[in-house]
């Protein structure tokens, strides 16, 4: 597999990445907030703000941790990494938990801000542009920078 095909996988797997967490942040907000448009507060009774910290979490456990373990297949299968090459389960782990901090980080400031901001709520709308937005720029975020970290070398040009 040559270079520009793993960095086209690279580049389809950010991509997948965001996109499968733009729908699931939609259809849990959906789940927890419902589609009707009506105000929602940042703190009680909706707790919009709180719901930044399961999200965070979720999303940046997904995009490292899924991505991660394709690619070492897609690797493996290919022949560019043997069973005693590239990363094992610990290093995977290790990156994974990276993200998932770095995820919760970002939640946690987001949280933070919504509580602590000029505003009490915001409408349903722009609370679901948001999370949809979030949800796709943290999933190709931690998608990247783990797939880099584990597989640069393989990856023509990748930087963290």
């Amino acid at each position: 597999m040559a270079s520009t095909a793993l960095d086209r996988l690279l580049r389809k797997e950010q991509a997948v990445s965001a996109a499968i967490n733009a729908a699931l942040s939609a259809a849990f907000f959906a789940l927890v907030f419902g589609f009707a448009e009506r105000p929602l507060a940042m703190g009680a009774p909706d707790n919009f703000a709180i719901d930044f910290l399961p999200q965070g979490l979720m999303v940046s456990l997904m995009a490292a941790l899924v991505p991660s373990l394709l690619v070492r297949s897609r690797l493996r299968k290919d022949g560019r990494v043997c069973l005693s090459q590239g990363p094992g389960g610990g290093v995977i782990l290790r990156e994974v938990l990276v993200a998932v901090l770095a995820g919760c980080a970002s939640a946690a400031l987001l949280m933070t801000f919504a509580l602590v901001g000029p505003l009490d709520g915001v409408s349903a709308r722009a609370a679901l542009a948001f999370k949809i937005v979030y949800g796709a720029g943290l999933g190709l975020l931690c998608t990247r920078r783990t797939l880099v970290a584990l597989y640069g070398r393989f990856f023509e040009g990748a930087q963290a």
